[in-house]
């Protein structure tokens, strides 16, 4: 009976300690890889067209618009994770109404401007607020911002450093994003 407790005792034991050395390798992990994919230091001297086939030069933008906190998210209507967390995306966008000096550019990647306005049509969009349609036929996003797939969201500060990158589709109504693009603007706030 005593052998008996004790191996399981010591089989207990084994799995609680690898168990932690398991997380403990991951958590370091973790953080080798959040330090890697922040490759992108700061914005990009590029440019995008809107819908309407017009330029947009993104450093010129964010110094005529007074932009404190801008976030460029890489969508596309032929993605489908792009579609569904679309709305959610917008419900966020949509708390920075009053916060004239926060931009959100969303970019259609590889897309046609009509079938983007057509989609834009469905969508309850926010408005008064700094959201901009921008497309992006010709894989500036791969080339300059080194991505290689959407979605994928960008948050660049007023001196255009990066300060956070989102890969993959997001659950952007989660509590977390509203405090973390919070944080980000009332730090935008405290440089102005």
């Amino acid at each position: 009976m005593f052998n008996r407790i004790l191996i399981i005792a010591v089989l207990l034991i084994a799995t609680i300690g690898y168990s932690i050395y398991s997380k403990k390798s991951f958590e370091s992990k973790l953080v080798k890889d959040e330090a890697q994919s922040l490759i992108l230091k700061s914005l990009p001297k590029t440019q995008f067209t809107t819908l309407e086939n017009e330029v947009v030069d993104l450093h010129k933008y964010m110094e005529d618009e007074k932009v404190e906190l801008l976030a460029i998210h890489f969508w596309g209507t032929w993605c489908g994770p792009c579609e569904a967390e679309l709305p959610e995306l917008l419900h966020l966008i949509n708390r920075f109404a009053n916060r004239p000096t926060v931009h959100f550019l969303l970019v259609a990647v590889n897309d046609e401007a009509i079938k983007v306005k057509k989609h834009l049509k469905s969508l309850g969009l926010p408005k008064n607020v700094s959201l901009h349609w921008l497309m992006d036929n010709q894989n500036v996003h791969r080339d300059i911002f080194g991505t290689t797939r959407v979605p994928e969201t960008f948050v660049f500060s007023s001196d255009k450093t990066t300060l956070r990158k989102f890969v993959g589709p997001q659950e952007w109504n989660k509590t977390m994003f509203f405090q973390l693009f919070d944080e980000f603007a009332q730090a935008s706030d405290h440089k102005m």
